[in-house]
């Protein structure tokens, strides 16, 4: 009589047979004959030579079609070889054999995560995890799975679950820290963060992210410290230094935003991110000249943003384009409806060129939307949310 095996979490089996039960000479060949079959795949595998396992795995499964073991094994050596479709069959075979194999369950749903199918993965590793609760691959894969579904509370709570038993692992906590920025749970990713850069091996990139939560929380100081340490472990990442160079410019620290943002255009000139950051610096500082081609530059990378066409359009102003500025001004207004400076400085604008009834209007307008802010805020005060 043949017993059930037990599957790995890497999804290669160890199995053995008894032959208890068996009582006539044809079984026990056949009983022989798996054994071998079993022994000899597993030393393919083992030595990496995963045509030779498909072919004894086969083999098997020609001895007795209902193996489903057999048949999940068959479908780890053809998924070795790439052959994802024939895999996913094999292990679909398996299930109809056997519905409760939690390995055939797990190595589909590891399949899809791995091609990016997150929705196809998700029930196939619930499936797993139902019927094997232990299987840490199976809940990272779901975790991964729910993150490319953007179902962030779900994946935290998976990740929860494994960091309850294993809190030092580093590919855990850069996963937890992930879902937690994308969730908006700061001030949780900047305690997360902490954690993993405490270990070995945290590079520029998780640096930079500990920074972008530490500005999202207004620990803005710390924030630059943590992108001034990025920047060490990746000075040739051009996103990093722009980072650094916007937390400096947030600071007021323009000498330093200037050197870092200037280094920044000279190795990438298109960058119109540093050119918008580096335009409206100079514009803050009086220097409108300076910044103007800056600002159009960045006016024609990001067309569509309020503040590089509301920034180009006060250097206009500045400089004396009143008729420019009125374009540039009319387009952040019809971008952006709800700021109130916005139709303050196309008043402004509407005036220098003559256009009063007009520029009343857009004035008007900024009136009202501060006293619409005004008003919020005091209702915000009155009633304050609980913490």
């Amino acid at each position: 009589m043949r017993r059930k095996f037990f599957q790995t979490i890497s999804g290669i089996l160890l199995l053995t047979i008894s032959a208890a039960g068996q009582s006539n000479p044809d079984g026990q060949s056949k009983l022989e004959a798996a054994r071998g079959g079993y022994e000899r795949a597993r030393n393919y595998e083992r030595s990496g030579d995963w045509q030779q396992a498909e072919r004894e795995w086969r083999a098997v499964v020609a001895l007795d079609p209902s193996d489903a073991r057999a048949l999940v094994n068959l479908g780890v050596a053809l998924n070795r070889q790439n052959r994802t479709r024939e895999a996913l069959d094999a292990w679909q075979a398996a299930i109809s054999i056997d519905a409760n194999i939690s390995g055939a369950h797990y190595n589909i749903g590891l399949t899809h995560t791995r091609n990016g199918l997150y929705m196809e993965a998700v029930t196939p590793l619930r499936r797993a995890l139902a019927l094997d609760p232990a299987n840490e691959g199976a809940r990272r894969a779901l975790a991964l799975a729910y993150i490319g579904l953007e179902r962030f509370p779900e994946s935290s709570r998976e990740i929860a679950q494994l960091l309850a038993r294993a809190p030092r692992d580093a590919a855990l906590l850069e996963l937890a820290a992930q879902s937690l920025m994308r969730q908006r749970r700061h001030a949780e990713a900047v305690t997360v963060l902490r954690r993993r850069l405490d270990l070995d091996g945290a590079t520029g990139e998780l640096w930079a992210m500990y920074g972008d939560a530490l500005d999202a929380v207004k620990r803005t100081p710390e924030a630059a410290a943590a992108y001034e340490r990025a920047v060490e472990l990746a000075p040739e990442s051009n996103p990093t230094r722009f980072g650094l160079g916007y937390l400096y410019w947030k600071l007021y620290r323009y000498d330093d935003a200037e050197r870092i943002l200037t280094g920044l255009l000279k190795r990438d000139p298109a960058d119109g991110r540093a050119a918008f950051t580096l335009g409206d610096l100079y514009l803050t500082k009086g220097d409108a000249v300076r910044s103007l081609p800056l600002l159009e530059q960045a006016a024609r990378a990001y067309p569509k943003e309020f503040d590089t066409r509301f920034a180009l359009g006060r250097a206009l102003m500045q400089i004396g384009r009143h008729a420019e500025a009125v374009e540039e001004l009319r387009a952040a207004v019809t971008l952006d409806e709800s700021i109130a400076d916005g139709h303050y400085q196309l008043g402004r604008a509407l005036m220098q060129i003559g256009h009063k009834d007009e520029a009343k209007r857009e004035l008007e307008r900024a009136r009202a939307l501060l006293d619409e802010k005004r008003k919020a805020e005091a209702t915000r005060r009155q009633n304050p949310s609980p913490e």
